[in-house]
């Protein structure tokens, strides 16, 4: 039985990406890791808000699309067996 509540997690936080962003080495060292999930924390919610259903959509048409290109036929059901 497909497990629906499964997460498959779309992203994460690294401190490199402050340095991408311009926060200087001073900034990132005095962020704890409890900081860090805040950002992330943030960041999901703002992402939620955003773009996220019209970028999910998207991209599982484009898997859709590919399984049925590879199957030559109807999008193919996954039933988590293997």
């Amino acid at each position: 039985m497909t497990d629906w509540a499964k997460p498959f997690p779309v992203g994460s936080v690294y401190r490199y990406d402050l340095q991408r962003i311009g926060l200087t080495n001073e900034q990132i060292d005095s962020l704890s890791d409890f900081n860090m999930l805040q950002i992330a924390q943030k960041m999901q919610v703002m992402h939620l808000q955003g773009e996220f259903w019209k970028r999910l959509e998207a991209a599982a048409g484009e898997v859709l699309l590919e399984k049925e290109s590879s199957h030559g036929k109807e999008p193919m059901r996954e039933t988590g067996n293997t």
